[in-house]
């Protein structure tokens, strides 16, 4: 920090014995003769040039907003052409007429330069992509016809009359209308660029106003007028023609004054006090040349080995102490940060160790999650398995029985009848309880299950000796619990008639809305008490029965 407020206070020294010697140079130009005179003011005009030319170039590496950026860089080229010129006629003795267009000219930048300082002033604390109005470029045109006015004075005398019986025209002159227009156009523009730049010196908030950029303005203003007054003989003001009597000098070195000040004040944003920042910032960085030798760092940063710059090509380098540095290519050279992430690799390691832990309650709860489908799909077949036993304890009993009597039969052929009943019912078991668990699945069933299940326990009564019909008409799905309930009334049937008939047609079809399924026999058996709402049953004179179940296709029995 110290050696950067150095740094700016050497420039503003320089400045200042700059102009200082001038000052001298001109003040030695009044006592002396030619050749010396002569080579005195061009080493005064020398000193100038370079002060407002540094400063041009100064402008065009400072100042961000690119509008403001171009006219201050006119306004110092327009400084620069002014003390030029004004070089170049002091400089001549007899070529009269060119000395008095030389004269003309100054008016160029006289003019010029107080419309772009108006322009500066409007563009006081914009943001960079800020742009003046379209309507400010009309203001281009009275500045260019009041210097066009003062260039062709030779013809109309608007701005200067000059003695009709004089030999020359020169120095006895007197002033007209064109004149104080001028003046009063240059005085309007400097008043606006002031009276801009008082509103935008303002601080936010609070009514401290920033004095310093508009003090060389009202200075300006006020040279002017006393120099307007000398001129017109109103005062003599030798001093002021002592001290500051070349005014163009007084006028370049008074609006860069103000603009630069306008610059330090902070209302012309420029890239100043990057390097303060720099050093003043938390962020741990280097600039180092094209070698990784470092030119500049923050007050954060660490020391790092010059191995180590060079791997951040390549790679951000992560060092021991949780520290990353990385590294960028810039112009000439290398920009190198570094970030302490021992708190990231902190909570990494956590997190890490939370995911290890949830891994592991995953892997528990996908067991416990396994398990309790296990138990689910046991408790499951349990459920169908209590109700097959429920709904076949009757033929499970009955098979009981055929098993002891198989077993105490007294003969191969008395074995082998009751292992073709056993046949038939062991038919029904199976078919039954594959029906539960597909009605357990779906509600509804294709009719194929229901003849699947008679086809089969069928075959089993004829190996009995019984002949066997079965006619199914059902082409659609039908209800699950009515497939049990025709497989039942079936087997009913079947049962009671295993010992007592010898022939079996079974019938199944739709008729009035209604399934209608029917068995007729010719078995002894009495079926009159499975008469009720939905079973018909008809015996005719040979003893045949007919045997009707009506189900409703909803699913209830009629």
């Amino acid at each position: 920090m110290q050696r950067l407020n150095l740094k700016k206070y050497s420039i503003f020294l320089c400045v200042v014995l700059a102009i200082t010697a001038a000052a001298v140079l001109r003040q030695i130009g009044f006592h002396v003769e030619d050749p010396l005179d002569f080579s005195v003011n061009i080493l005064r005009s020398s000193i100038y040039i370079w002060l407002f030319t540094a400063w041009g170039i100064s402008i065009r590496r400072r100042i961000i907003q690119p509008q403001v950026r171009r006219y201050l860089t006119a306004i110092s080229v327009l400084m620069v052409f002014w003390i030029t010129v004004r070089t170049i006629r002091y400089s001549l003795d007899e070529a009269i007429w060119v000395m008095r267009h030389l004269w003309y000219i100054y008016y160029l930048p006289m003019l010029f330069i107080p419309l772009l300082a108006v322009f500066v002033a409007m563009s006081l604390g914009k943001p960079e992509n800020y742009r003046l109005p379209k309507w400010t470029n009309l203001l281009y045109i009275p500045t260019a016809a009041l210097f066009l006015l003062v260039l062709t004075n030779d013809l109309q005398q608007l701005v200067f009359v000059f003695p009709e019986d004089a030999d020359v025209w020169m120095h006895d002159y007197r002033y007209a209308a064109g004149y104080f227009i001028a003046v009063g156009w240059m005085a309007l523009c400097s008043v606006t660029a002031l009276v801009a730049m008082l509103i935008k010196c303002r601080v936010p908030h609070s009514r401290k106003v920033l004095l310093l950029p508009f003090v060389p303005v009202a200075i300006a203003l006020l040279y002017g007028v006393l120099y307007i007054l000398r001129m017109l003989g109103v005062f003599r003001l030798a001093w002021l023609r002592i001290i500051a009597g070349d005014m163009t000098v007084v006028f370049c070195l008074l609006i860069a004054a103000a603009l630069e000040s306008c610059i330090q004040c902070g209302l012309i944003q420029a890239n100043t006090h990057y390097l303060e920042l720099f050093d003043a910032s938390t962020v741990g960085a280097q600039i180092t040349d094209p070698e990784y030798r470092v030119v500049l760092s923050s007050g954060a940063a660490q020391k790092v080995s010059i191995e180590t710059l060079r791997k951040t090509q390549q790679a951000p380098v992560m060092l021991e102490s949780g520290i990353r540095v990385s590294g960028a290519p810039i112009k000439n050279g290398y920009v190198i940060w570094t970030e302490d992430v021992s708190p990231l690799l902190r909570v990494l390691s956590d997190l890490e160790e939370a995911k290890e832990n949830l891994q592991d309650n995953k892997d528990i709860l996908e067991e416990e999650h396994a398990v309790k489908e296990r138990e689910a799909h046991i408790a499951e077949q349990e459920r169908l398995y209590h109700i097959i036993q429920r709904d076949t304890a009757k033929q499970i009993l009955l098979m009981d029985e055929m098993i002891e009597q198989a077993e105490n039969a007294g003969s191969d052929e008395e074995r082998r009848h009751i292992l073709k009943k056993m046949l038939v019912i062991g038919a029904y078991l199976k078919r039954r309880s594959n029906l539960v668990f597909l009605s357990d699945k779906d509600s509804v069933l294709e009719a194929k299950e229901l003849e699947l299940s008679i086809d089969e326990s069928i075959n089993n009564l004829e190996t009995f000796g019984v002949t066997c019909g079965f006619i199914s008409e059902l082409t659609k799905p039908v209800l699950s619990m009515n497939v049990i309930a025709m497989y039942d009334f079936f087997e009913e049937v079947a049962e009671r008639s295993l010992d007592q008939m010898s022939s079996m047609l079974v019938h199944a079809g739709i008729k009035a809305g209604f399934i209608v399924f029917s068995v007729d026999t010719d078995s002894g058996s009495d079926f009159s008490d499975l008469a009720s709402d939905n079973v018909t049953a008809l015996q005719d004179e040979d003893g045949e029965w007919k045997l009707i179940l009506r189900l409703d296709m909803g699913g209830g029995r009629q």
